[in-house]
C-alpha cells in the first residue's frame, strides 16, 4: 500500500498564499464609464468599468451583486486598470489590463447568456505563473462558501455508484437570492477575503482560467450544473432540513429534491426515487411530471419511514425520456444516549471536522458527543475547527497535535520548545502530540534526532513551567513501527514521553486478522498485511508495557475505516461498519486509553466537500461527502454506548476455532470466521483488466454466507437475550431452559443476557 502522509491534513497549508497582496487597498472604483453587455432574455448584465477593468455582475433585477476588480498572475504581481474595455456584439466583451510586469499581458473575454455569465482571462508572458493566479472579488451584502460541484456516476463494470468532482464553487448567498461562481480548480485555503486561488492551464502560448457565474434562486448544485463546461441537461439534488440527516427518533423523514434543467429548452422531466434500509427493504415513490423551464429548478419531496434504530439509503433519478440524472444520499435514526465517562471517556476524533459549509460549530460539536466522542486531536489559537473555548462550552476535551518537523528538527530547540509549551498551555491542552508519523520517509526524522531536537528540550521547558501540566505523546507512527520504536528507546525516548501514539492502518482484512511475520521485505518495505488492526494493537500493546516503567498510556491517534469505492484494498460501507464496531471493541479489550477517529466527514482541509474516488484520503470519514451519515457512524456510536464504563474480562473460547468472541462485564461480542480474514476477495467481483478495482456491493446486501447457529448458556431465570448489531439494530431471542440459539456470521454481534465464562469452552 502506498504510505501517505497526513501531516497536512492535520496541521493545514498556506503555502500558495500570497494573499495579502494589496489586498487592504483596492480601489473602489466610481462606474462612471462602463461597458454593458446583457443576455437577450435580459437575465444576466456584466457591466466592465473602462478605467479599471473591473467587472460587475447584476442580476435579472439589475441589482449590483458581485464586482470581480482584478486578476493576480504571480503571488507578487497583479493587473492595475484597464488600457481598453470593447464589445464584440451584445453579448460579449474584451478588457485589456495594465499590468505590473511588462511581459505578461492580461485579457478578459466574458460572454452573458441565459441566467448564465462566463469569463475567460487569458494570461501569456514568462512572468507568469499559472498555479498563483487568482481573481480579486468583492460582494455586496452576501456570504461565501466553497461548494464544489459534484455529479453522480454508474461505473459500467457495475460496483458501487461514486461522485466525480466538476469544478470548485463558490456560493454566494444574499437576503434575497444567491450566485454561483465556478471555477474549473481552487484550493480555498490559498485564497483570502479578497482573492480566489483560481490556477490556470496551458492554452496557445500562454494560459487560461475561466469563471463561471450563475444567479438565480437556487441551490448550488443546481447552479454548478448549468455552469458546467461539459452540459449535462438535468440535475438532482437531495438534502433533509436535519443536520447530518440524523434524527432522535423514527417516523416519516421529509427529503427535499431540486431538479435543474441547464438547457434552453423547456424540459417535462419525472422524478422517481427509492429508499433502501440496512436489510434491503424498500420504499419508492414518483413525482412529476412537470414541464421544467430554461436554467431553473422544480423543487419537490418526498417522505422516508424510519424505525426506531435505522438508515436508510435513498437513490432519487430524474429524466425526460431522453437524457437522465441522479444523485444519492443517506438518513438515519440515533437516539439521545447520556455517557457517564466523562474525562475518561476512551473515544475522541482525530482530525478538525473540515465542516466549512454546512452544519456549523454547535452542531457539529452535538454530533461528536451524540456519538460518544469525548476528545478532540488539535485545539489551539488560529488552528482551523472549533475554537478551545467553544470546545470547553460544550464540554468536550482537547490537546494539541503539531510539531512543524517538515523540514527536520528546528533549528533553536530551545525557543521552539518555548513557544510550543506557550501554544499548548494557551489552549488548555491536556495532551500534546509532538510531531505526526515521522517514521515515514518524508520528513524521515531518525528517532534519535527526534529525542534530542525536540523531546528533551520540551522537557527541559516543561520542569521549569508549573502551569504546563499537559501530557507528552510520541508523534503518531504511521503502522506499528517496530524498528523506528526500537531506535526510539535505545535513544532514551521513552523517558521524555507518558504516552505511546500510533496509527494502526489496515487494507482489505477484518479488524481481527493478525498475519503472519514477516511484515516487511527483506529491505525493510512494508507488505500489505503490515496494514493490519489486532496484530498490530498487539504489538503497541506488549511495547509499551515493555517500557522501562511499564505504564505508558496507549493513544490510537488516527483510526479509521476507509470506504474508498470500488477499491478490493479498502472496506465496503458495511463492512466498514462492523470494522469500526470491533475496532473500538478491542481497543478497549487492550486497554487503549484513547482512540481518535480520523476524521468524522469525507473529504480533506484542502478541499473540502470534493469527490475523489480515486483517492483514498477523501473516504475516511464518518459521513459521506454531503455531511449525511455513513453506517460506520452509527457503529461508532453502538459501540461507544456499550463500551460507556464497561470492564473487560477476557475472550470466549469454543469448540470450533473459527466461532470467536470478546466477554465484557454487561455483555459479550460474538462472530465467525468460517468466510475468511481476507475481504473484498471474491473473483466474480474483480475486472481481469484492472487488478485494483473490484466492484463494491451495495451496502443493503449481506456478504456474509456461511450462518452458523450456535446454543449458548443464559442465567436460569433469563426468558429474553437482546442481539444487537453493528449499528445498533436489536433483535430479541427467547431463551428456555439455560439456553438461547444465536445465528453468527462474519458481522460482529453484541450479545446481552448470556451467562458465559472466560475458562469454559463451548460447544459449537
Amino acid at each position: 500500500m502506498p504510505e501517505v502522509s497526513r501531516r497536512t491534513f492535520v496541521r493545514g497549508s498556506l503555502a500558495a498564499g500570497g494573499g495579502g497582496l494589496l489586498a487592504a487597498s483596492l480601489p473602489a472604483t466610481a462606474h462612471a464609464a462602463e461597458v454593458t453587455v446583457t443576455d437577450p432574455a435580459g437575465t444576466v448584465t456584466l457591466a466592465a468599468d473602462t478605467a479599471s477593468g473591473a467587472i460587475r455582475l447584476l442580476d435579472a433585477g439589475g441589482v449590483h451583486r458581485l464586482t470581480l476588480t482584478h486578476f493576480k498572475y504571480s503571488n507578487s504581481a497583479r493587473t492595475f486598470g484597464a488600457s481598453s474595455v470593447t464589445t464584440n456584439g451584445g453579448t460579449e466583451l474584451t478588457v485589456v489590463y495594465v499590468t505590473q510586469d511588462p511581459s505578461v499581458t492580461v485579457r478578459a473575454v466574458a460572454v452573458v447568456g441565459l441566467r448564465k455569465a462566463r469569463i475567460r482571462w487569458e494570461v501569456a508572458g514568462a512572468g507568469a505563473a499559472p498555479d498563483q493566479f487568482a481573481i480579486a472579488r468583492t460582494t455586496v451584502g452576501a456570504t461565501m462558501t466553497y461548494r464544489p460541484v459534484a455529479l453522480w456516476n454508474r461505473e459500467p463494470g457495475g460496483g458501487i455508484p461514486y461522485e466525480t468532482t466538476h469544478g470548485a464553487g463558490y456560493a454566494f448567498d444574499y437576503a434575497d437570492t444567491r450566485l454561483l461562481l465556478r471555477l474549473r480548480d481552487s484550493t480555498p485555503g490559498f485564497g483570502d477575503d479578497t482573492w480566489l486561488n483560481a490556477p490556470g492551464v496551458a492554452s496557445g502560448g500562454g494560459y487560461v482560467t475561466e469563471a463561471v457565474l450563475v444567479p438565480g434562486l437556487m441551490r448550488p448544485h443546481a447552479a454548478g450544473v448549468i455552469a458546467r463546461d461539459i452540459v449535462t441537461p438535468l440535475g438532482v439534488e437531495l438534502w433533509a432540513d436535519q443536520p447530518f440527516h440524523v434524527w432522535p427518533s423514527g417516523g416519516a423523514k421529509t427529503v427535499n429534491a431540486q431538479v435543474v434543467n441547464s438547457e434552453s429548452a423547456d424540459r417535462e422531466v419525472r422524478l422517481s426515487w427509492t429508499a433502501r434500509t440496512w436489510d434491503g427493504a424498500v420504499q419508492s415513490g414518483t413525482a412529476g411530471p412537470v414541464t421544467v423551464s430554461p436554467r431553473t429548478v422544480w423543487n419537490t419531496s418526498f417522505d422516508v419511514v424510519l424505525g426506531g434504530r435505522d438508515i436508510a439509503f435513498v437513490e432519487a433519478e430524474v429524466t425526460d425520456g431522453t437524457a437522465t440524472a441522479f444523485t444519492r444520499t443517506n438518513l438515519a435514526v440515533l437516539a439521545p444516549f447520556t455517557y457517564q465517562a466523562g474525562a475518561a471517556s476512551r473515544f475522541g476524533v482525530s482530525n478538525y471536522p473540515w465542516l466549512l459549509s454546512g452544519p456549523g460549530p454547535d452542531e457539529t460539536a452535538a454530533l461528536l458527543k451524540l456519538i460518544g466522542m469525548k476528545w478532540v486531536r488539535t485545539a489551539y489559537a488560529g488552528a482551523p475547527g472549533i475554537p478551545p473555548a467553544d470546545l470547553d462550552r460544550h464540554g468536550l476535551l482537547h490537546n494539541v497535535q503539531l510539531g512543524d518537523f517538515d523540514e527536520g528538527m528546528p533549528a533553536d530547540p530551545a525557543a521552539w520548545a518555548g513557544s510550543m509549551v506557550d501554544l499548548c498551555v494557551a489552549a488548555g491542552a491536556r495532551y500534546y502530540e509532538c510531531g505526526n508519523e515521522l517514521n515515514l520517509p518524508s520528513p524521515g526524522v531518525s528517532p534519535a534526532a527526534y529525542v534530542d531536537g525536540a523531546l528533551r528540550p520540551l522537557r527541559s521547558v516543561m520542569r521549569n513551567r508549573p502551569d504546563a501540566t499537559f501530557k507528552v505523546m510520541t508523534c503518531g507512527l504511521a503502522g506499528m513501527d517496530s524498528v523506528w520504536l526500537d531506535g526510539f528507546g535505545a535513544a532514551g525516548g521513552w523517558g521524555e514521553v507518558d504516552v505511546f501514539a500510533y496509527h494502526p492502518g489496515r487494507g482489505n482484512y477484518v479488524a481481527d486478522y493478525s498475519p503472519p511475520e514477516p511484515w516487511l521485505e527483506p529491505d525493510g518495505d512494508r507488505l500489505p498485511v503490515f496494514w493490519n488492526f489486532i496484530g498490530s494493537l498487539r504489538k503497541a500493546d506488549a511495547a509499551r508495557a515493555s517500557t522501562p516503567d511499564g505504564r505508558k498510556e496507549l493513544w490510537l491517534t488516527e483510526a479509521y475505516a476507509s470506504t474508498l469505492p470500488n477499491r478490493w484494498w479498502t472496506d465496503t460501507y458495511r463492512h466498514a461498519a462492523e470494522n469500526v464496531l470491533l475496532q473500538l471493541m478491542f481497543a478497549r479489550a487492550y486497554d487503549v486509553r484513547c482512540v481518535t477517529w480520523y476524521t468524522l466527514d469525507d473529504g480533506i482541509e484542502q478541499q473540502p466537500r470534493e469527490a475523489h474516488p480515486g483517492d483514498i484520503e477523501y473516504h475516511f470519514g464518518l459521513l459521506v461527502r454531503d455531511r449525511s451519515p455513513k453506517p460506520s457512524l452509527l457503529a461508532f456510536a453502538t459501540a461507544a454506548r456499550f463500551i460507556d464504563q464497561a470492564e473487560y474480562l477476557g475472550r470466549v473460547t469454543f469448540s470450533d476455532p473459527e466461532v470467536k468472541g470478546l466477554l465484557f462485564d454487561t455483555f459479550a461480542v460474538l462472530w465467525t470466521r468460517h468466510d475468511g480474514y481476507v475481504l473484498n476477495n471474491d473473483p466474480a467481483r474483480r475486472d481481469p483488466a484492472n487488478p485494483d478495482y473490484y466492484r463494491t456491493p451495495e451496502p443493503w446486501l449481506d456478504p456474509w454466507p456461511t450462518k452458523t447457529p450456535v446454543s449458548l448458556p443464559t442465567p436460569a431465570a433469563t426468558t429474553t437475550v437482546r442481539e444487537v448489531n453493528a449499528i445498533g439494530q436489536e433483535t430479541l431471542h427467547t431463551a428456555a431452559g439455560g439456553r438461547v440459539t444465536v445465528t453468527l456470521d462474519g458481522a460482529p454481534r453484541i450479545v446481552v443476557g448470556l451467562e458465559l465464562t472466560t475458562t469454559a469452552t463451548y460447544p459449537v
